[in-house]
């Protein structure tokens, strides 16, 4: 099964690359600059790039990751996603090439349109990424859904088996904390959760 690394991006992106061999994906490339350094370090291929919405610290490197590998491109049908090749949507099936990894498609709108995310399992259990949609200790904003359909689509990571271990896309997660401990200050689960985590 392909080990999934973060690559640091930006001030607080997580770019997720998946390995096997030497064949590489990543998750929203919002930077080729970590990603190709990656791969150059490490003797990789670029096999497949893998993306969750349009917004530009996600898919800002494709374009200088498509210059130098020809490689097909994975995203949402309802939204523009530079040098997409296949547009998914929920109930789409994707095999990651040179991975041979299945992901299934889920509908994630809220902080986008159409965003979407991808679930499948590995040796561990259940993997999710979800770029924008869900971070420890709180979810992403709503720039172009409603309040309904960030609910609806929270509720089916909700519904993901026991233990499904999610790839968030960006490290919020002493901020969230500390947010949700203004609204519940009282929240003993949450003060604990603070406590391990700075």
């Amino acid at each position: 099964m392909p080990a999934i690394i973060p690559i640091p991006a930006f001030s607080d992106n997580y770019i997720w690359l998946l390995r096997e061999g030497r064949h590489a994906a990543v998750v929203d490339p919002g930077d080729a600059a970590p990603v190709l350094a990656y791969l150059e370090h490490e003797g990789l291929a670029l096999a497949a790039i893998v993306t969750t919405h349009h917004h530009g610290d996600h898919v800002g490197g494709n374009a200088a990751l498509l210059a130098r590998f020809s490689v097909p491109v994975f995203g949402p049908a309802r939204e523009t996603i530079p040098g997409r090749t296949h547009a998914l949507a929920e109930g789409d099936e994707i095999t990651v090439p040179g991975l041979g990894w299945a992901l299934r498609v889920l509908d994630l709108p809220g902080h986008t349109a159409g965003h979407i995310g991808y679930v499948g399992s590995d040796a561990d259990g259940g993997i999710a990424f979800v770029g924008d949609t869900l971070f420890a200790g709180g979810c992403g904003r709503l720039f172009e859904g409603t309040p309904a359909q960030m609910a609806d689509s929270l509720g089916k990571l909700a519904a993901l088996p026991t233990g499904t271990r999610v790839y968030c896309a960006h490290e919020y997660t002493l901020a969230n904390l500390r947010f949700a401990l203004a609204v519940e200050p009282g929240n003993v689960a949450l003060q604990a959760r603070l406590r391990r985590d700075q």
